[in-house]
């Protein structure tokens, strides 16, 4: 499952609210009480003791047949599962099924169908068998069964924001903004809302799903489609059928009406299900996931272990995509036109799902202590993709990026990677398990070399195929392949919490001919482990280069290397790799020499960020600065931009004109947009104006919106004449600036572009366009607000978000307020002129303005109510 950095960034804050609110369910308390085990200081904030769920049986094939209720929001169903004792016989087989209606539960042998006793509490179905049976013996037991996923209250979490399992996009098809759809989340253990399972990591089963649905709808589930039948009432039933066993939770299906874009990976079908309008869109969006199947097959010397490969794209999705086996699920983030895909694609996702198909899929975590054996790796895939298709300082970018979330996240909450105490299952979906976990990994290849690494890897999947593993399978994999003890590697980083935080220093003795390397390791003994940290140091003499592997081991260590002249470079961590953080005492003239001769994006980002933060640079600094503007890597790119400043101040034209030469013609719209966001800061705006001008007419949202929020600054007028050739753009990036331009100009009549806007944008801007729309009704008259009330309340009504109607209730609140005052300044108004001139025509107009506040406050408040109720 990917999750996005602000939901990472996000769930941090979410996990110091609900850590000790949670309410656990027995099975969550899996793997006994905290007193039965042993349990270190720095583990005691993070919750209970979650072991692996005890395997009493072993599913082996699980059938479905079901048809979904559209009306009701349910899906009828009959489950078939084959399964067998796990060791010990037993006379009682207890399946995970949440808030269902159960209709038959029944024993299947060769003599026929027996029903069975049960007991059932909503959430587990324990089946008393007709005999005790044994690991030897296979027994296959039917459930028909209604599922009601609008029955189940419990609430998601920042990770994954519901557990219904089962939804229904616009099941009434009113909403003609969004296609009619259903769809399933199984992770974690959600699927068990919509097909009764033993609802583990750990299982494996092969299976098959028989879909019947209206005509117009196609269908997608794990597996091949092996035959469709079409039935007299206009429906018809697909047959899916997965022959290679894979964990429950990994089961989906989902229907609606989508454009499918075929595409071919050697002999097997990769398919491509999008929204019709972005059919022709299909290939820029998904097409380099074959090319992605072949090199992850080859560098992992395993080749892509399953039937066929699909994606498809689902509205109002829970998450940010997940990895069902054969079907990864999208949402609506990957619908991109060109000029947004420019902007920033999501290459990342289908990188870090389709890596899932190896960890996460054919290799999957015993238990959700172990997460990171599944999310760890295929954040670790999106870098290895990178790294393949754009080389290496592109893929080092994302590896700051990931780096930058956890130094972020690790200053709330820093567990160890293998969790075993918390509080409830979806704490470790955050910046732990993903990007320390893959920065881990990138660390761990550095240390083996990238033969013994992708070795390693391929011994750890083929070993370990279709079935369920924990961190030790991982590490004598490893072991075997380097013929190294790596617990202590293991140890430091997978079992204990936190990170380094590292002070390094240098000293030459010029008598000695001799170089000091002194490496602090700051972080506080009492929460954060000595590490034992293996690094490369590089010592440059001119062009040439000399390395030497250090271990740092000590709370201070300190290293001699003797030279016959002094470095102009010592670069500590010369790969670059160390998940730490770091204050590397270098001089300015160092740092220069770095960014012109050390080969990495991160050595030069580096010496750009301690230039550029010198209060008063140098010509020296100053043209290092200029020279970075023109680097390969667009992120050094926009860095050196922010960092002018200064240089700016003094400018004789050099930086205006090279500002205004990377506003117009850079490659990357970033770097265009950052030139623009310059220009306006540290020149004036009339000398700029025509830059401003072309940048709405740029081919990059994010540039255009840029150039109009400086225009809306400084000349208002010609703001509102330029806003009316943006409304046409549907990106969130244009659609804000629009709408809070709008917000701070409420005079005009804007009520039909918020309403587009709120239909058009998508995720965070949606919601925040809702809350500006509230703002923006607040500040007009009785009329405006009655129309927007009605947009806003027909919006809310048909959201299936519960952050969409969040908004709709705080734009709503804003309305209330402004209501309310507007009420009660007429009252008095009112009773002014009563006393003053009762039955006076300006008492009968007052009384009918009033009448009017009163009933839209009134229907305000009932609209407030009803959705606060369904919140």
């Amino acid at each position: 499952m990917k999750l996005s950095s602000i939901t990472l960034l996000l769930g941090s804050i979410t996990l110091l609210a609900c850590q000790h609110t949670k309410v656990l369910s027995d099975r969550e308390n899996a793997g006994g009480s905290e007193s039965e085990h042993l349990r270190t200081g720095r583990e005691m904030n993070h919750g209970k003791y979650r072991g692996s769920y005890t395997r009493y049986f072993d599913l082996e094939n699980t059938r479905l047949d079901i048809t979904p209720d559209w009306k009701r929001k349910e899906l009828e169903g009959t489950a078939t599962l084959r399964l067998h004792p796990h060791f010990y016989a037993t006379d009682s087989l207890v399946l995970d099924a949440k808030k269902m209606f159960l209709h038959e539960v029944a024993w299947l042998d060769s003599s026929g169908i027996t029903p069975l006793k049960f007991d059932y509490d909503s959430s587990r179905i324990v089946l008393h068998l007709p005999k005790k049976v044994t690991r030897q013996e296979s027994i296959t037991v039917r459930i028909r069964y209604t599922a009601r996923p609008d029955a189940v209250t419990n609430k998601g979490s920042a990770a994954i924001r519901d557990r219904k399992g089962l939804y229904f996009i616009n099941a009434d098809g009113t909403d003609p903004d969004k296609p009619v759809q259903v769809w399933t989340q199984g992770e974690t253990e959600s699927n068990s809302v919509w097909f009764p399972t033993i609802e583990s990591p750990a299982q494996r089963m092969t299976q098959e799903i028989s879909i019947t649905v209206d005509t117009s709808f196609q269908t997608l589930s794990n597996g091949l489609l092996t035959s469709s039948e079409i039935h007299p009432d206009g429906t018809r039933t697909d047959h899916w059928k997965q022959s290679l066993p894979a964990a429950p939770y990994l089961t989906v299906f989902a229907a609606g009406t989508w454009s499918i874009v075929k595409d071919k990976w050697r002999n097997l079908d990769v398919s491509y299900y999008i929204d019709p309008p972005y059919a022709n869109y299909a290939s820029m969006i998904f097409g380099h996931t074959p090319e992605m199947m072949e090199y992850f097959s080859n560098l992992l010397k395993t080749d892509f272990p399953w039937e066929k490969y699909d994606q498809v794209v689902v509205h109002d999705y829970i998450s940010g995509a997940m990895e069902n086996t054969t079907a990864t699920v999208h949402g609506t983030n990957m619908l991109q036109d060109p000029c947004q895909y420019m902007d920033g694609n999501y290459e990342d996702y289908i990188s870090h799902e389709l890596f899932h198909q190896w960890f996460g899929d054919l290799v999957t975590c015993e238990s959700w202590s172990n997460i990171t054996l599944n999310e760890g790796f295929a954040n670790y895939g999106e870098y290895l993709w990178r790294e393949h298709k754009y080389g290496r300082d592109d893929a080092d970018r994302l590896n700051q990026e990931d780096l930058a979330v956890y130094l972020y996240y690790k200053t709330h909450s820093d567990p160890p990677l293998i969790r075993y105490y918390y509080n409830d299952r979806e704490d470790v979906y955050d910046a732990i398990s993903y990007n320390k976990g893959g920065r881990v990994l990138h660390m761990l290849r550095k240390y083996t070399g990238d033969d013994a690494f992708f070795a390693a890897l391929h011994l750890y999947l083929i070993r370990n195929k279709f079935s369920s593993v924990e961190i030790h399978n991982l590490r004598l994999a490893f072991e075997e392949v380097t013929g190294e003890d790596l617990n202590w590697f293991f140890n430091q980083w997978f079992m204990e919490s936190g990170s380094p935080v590292l002070d390094i220093r240098y000293n030459w003795n010029d008598t000695l001919h001799e170089q000091k390397v002194i490496i602090e390791q700051q972080q506080s003994p009492d929460s954060v482990p000595l590490y034992r940290i293996p690094l490369d140091i590089d010592f440059y003499f001119g062009n040439n280069k000399v390395r030497k592997r250090v271990i740092a081991d000590q709370r201070t260590s300190a290293f001699d290397f003797t030279f016959s002249s002094r470095p102009d470079l010592v670069n500590v961590d010369a790969e670059k790799m160390l998940l730490c953080k770091k204050n590397d005492h270098k001089t300015h003239g160092q740092f220069r020499f770095q960014f012109y001769h050390a080969p990495l994006y991160l050595d030069r980002f580096e010496a750009v960020s301690n230039i550029g933060s010198i209060t008063r640079p140098d010509s020296a600094d100053v043209r290092l600065l200029m020279d970075a503007c023109h680097d390969r890597e667009w992120k050094i790119r926009t860095t050196a931009i922010e960092y002018l400043g200064y240089p700016a101040k003094n400018d004789t034209g050099n930086i205006r004109l090279l500002l205004t030469s990377l506003a117009m013609h850079d490659p990357s719209p970033d770097v265009r947009t950052e030139a623009i966001k310059a220009l306006a800061k540290y020149f004036s705006y009339k000398d700029n104006q025509g830059v401003y001008l072309r940048a709405l007419k740029d081919s990059s949202y994010q540039t255009k919106a840029a150039a109009f929020d400086i225009i809306a600054l400084n000349d208002t007028g010609l703001a509102f004449i330029s806003a009316k050739g943006l409304e046409q753009d549907s990106d969130n990036t244009v659609i804000f600036s629009l709408t809070g331009f709008y917000l701070n100009h409420p005079e005009g009549d804007h009520v039909s572009y918020f309403q587009k806007a709120i239909r058009n944008a998508r995720s965070w801007t949606k919601n925040r366009v809702i809350m500006n729309f509230g703002k923006y009704l607040a500040a007009g008259d009785t009329s405006r607000i009655e129309r927007g009330f009605e947009i806003l309340s027909k919006y809310s009504d048909r959201s299936s978000s519960s952050r969409g109607r969040s908004a709709c209730i705080a734009a709503l609140k804003s309305i209330r307020t402004t209501l309310d005052n507007r009420k009660e300044k007429e009252e008095k108004e009112l009773a002014t002129l009563q006393t003053q001139n009762p039955g006076s025509p300006e008492v009968l107009e007052k009384e009918s303005s009033l009448n009017s506040l009163t009933s839209i406050s009134m229907r305000v408040v009932e609209q407030i109510s009803r959705l606060e109720k369904i919140q």
